[in-house]
């Protein structure tokens, strides 16, 4: 009795063997095709371009600051922040104006930061739906390095223009003076010479 009902089992699971191992194949092959056609994620937005990039040196503040972005944000939670990196002071935040990929602020009329370092912070909703953060770096120069320069080269060339610009008169003078020196001693030479000869002859 034992015997028989231990060979129906085996028998039962002799059928159900091959069946969960169909299921399981065609669970995985469903899988596959699930996976192979959906959607990769997309990667987020990043800045490829603008009126600033990363590095700039520019002469004044700039009005307008667009920064140009790989895919289209999302119109929604989107922030732009102006910092001054050299004294961590927030200049001002505005809600960008979005067009296509480029997200523009405007610098307000009392807003003059003047020469420094600065960054321009965003926190956006990238195309995929996820928020993104990050900055652009630049510099105010103001055109002071460019007028110091100037001005150092102006120095050395009016330094060297004054001593090779002397006037004729003066150096009429100095030539005058440097033979009238030379005379005077050959003049005491030929005197003293003189006086020897004379106690010589005595």
């Amino acid at each position: 009795m034992y015997t028989q009902n231990s060979e129906l089992k085996e028998l039962k699971m002799s059928h159900r063997v091959p069946w969960l191992r169909r299921t399981a194949v065609a669970v995985g092959a469903t899988a596959l095709i699930a996976g192979g056609s959906a959607p990769v994620a997309l990667a987020h937005d990043s800045v490829v371009g603008g009126t600033v990039k990363e590095g700039d040196q520019l002469e004044e503040f700039p009005e307008e600051i667009t920064l140009e972005f790989s895919g289209i944000p999302k119109d929604q939670f989107n922030t732009f922040a102006v910092t001054n990196k050299d004294t961590g002071e927030q200049i001002f935040s505005q809600e960008p104006e979005l067009d296509e990929r480029d997200l523009t602020i405007t610098t307000p009329d009392d807003v003059d930061p003047g020469p420094g370092n600065y960054q321009v912070g965003y926190n956006i909703t990238s195309s995929d739906g996820h928020a993104t953060r990050g900055g652009v770096s630049f510099t105010v120069t103001g055109g002071d390095s460019d007028d110091a320069s100037s001005t150092d080269a102006a120095d050395a060339d009016g330094a060297a223009d004054s001593s090779s610009d002397m006037p004729t008169s003066v150096k009429i003078i100095l030539a005058v003076g440097g033979v009238l020196a030379i005379a005077a001693v050959l003049a005491l030479l030929i005197a003293k010479t003189r006086r020897n000869d004379s106690k010589g002859h005595k």
